[in-house]
């Protein structure tokens, strides 16, 4: 018999589904205030997109680390079988879902698109050195380590920019589509005994959040629709694209998705009681 004072799989700890929503939904809102933050805040440049702020130094590190972070949550946190308050009307298919999401967070973080979307000039950009000499033995204030410079390890193996990007692009297209997904499919769905009245309809709160779910799922994949039309339309654009780029328009419809699906998220943790049942 299980012993009630371990969570599932025998852990020492119970834990808190609401909790773990909630933090998926801080660190993806996070992410593009952070960045934002540090742009206005230091003299690291406005990226062309969230993805490009890889390429920077403190900004690559909190890129990576967030998304890291996030996947980590949904691939390992979200295992559960059975019936579980809150999950009633999860389905196999879902936690799939979310395990591959996680995973393709993890791509996000460490498969960069290509190019800078900064102009470095009297910057100092986080960089990768190849063949390096000097590194044994360094020394702070000694002559500098040097090598052949590149902007990721991807180089060291032969990766090509193109298949970086490609890589990265339906990494993020995956992830979103599938967050989407969760907030106007999954989330909707009666999941707790405590979202129905005594005759089985819904109660007001449930409603409400459905509304915000519905919203905010919307504006996930508007977000995608935004991004995928620079992609396709926009490359070759001339004056076009040279306006999205001037307005940072990728960096935006990133951060609109990334604090769509983080506020979906802190309204299944209910981190506010106006979402909470009666």
């Amino acid at each position: 018999m299980a012993d009630p004072e371990k969570g599932p799989g025998g852990l020492p700890f119970v834990v808190d589904l609401r909790r773990v929503n909630m933090f998926v939904g801080y660190a993806a809102i996070g992410l593009p205030v952070a960045l934002l933050l540090l742009t206005l805040l230091t003299d690291i440049c406005f990226s062309g997109s969230i993805s490009h702020y890889y390429y920077t130094r403190i900004g690559g590190d909190y890129f990576v680390g967030t998304l890291s972070f996030v996947g980590l949550l949904l691939v390992f946190f979200y295992s559960f079988k059975g019936e579980v308050d809150g999950y009633l009307e999860h389905r196999p298919a879902d936690m799939i879902l979310l395990k591959v999401a996680g995973l393709a967070a993890f791509a996000i973080a460490f498969v960069p698109t290509n190019g800078s979307g900064c102009d470095f000039e009297g910057q100092v950009a986080r960089v990768f050195l190849t063949a390096t000499s000097g590194s044994e033995s360094y020394v702070f204030g000694q002559p500098p380590v040097t090598g052949t410079i590149g902007f990721d390890f991807w180089a060291t193996l032969g990766v090509t920019n193109k298949v970086l990007r490609q890589t990265h692009l339906i990494a993020a297209g995956v992830m979103f589509l599938i967050l989407a997904y969760f907030s106007l499919v999954v989330f909707t769905r009666t999941n707790t005994r405590a979202s129905l009245t005594k005759r089985g309809d819904p109660v007001p709160q449930k409603i409400t959040r459905n509304r915000y779910y519905r919203i905010l799922g919307g504006l996930i994949l508007l977000s995608i629709v935004a991004i995928a039309f620079k992609a396709l339309v926009l490359q070759d654009a001339g004056e076009g694209l040279k306006m999205w780029e001037t307005y940072r328009l990728t960096f935006v419809f990133e951060a609109l998705a990334l604090i769509s699906f983080g506020l979906s998220w802190l309204i299944k943790g209910r981190f506010l009681k106006y979402f909470d049942d009666p």
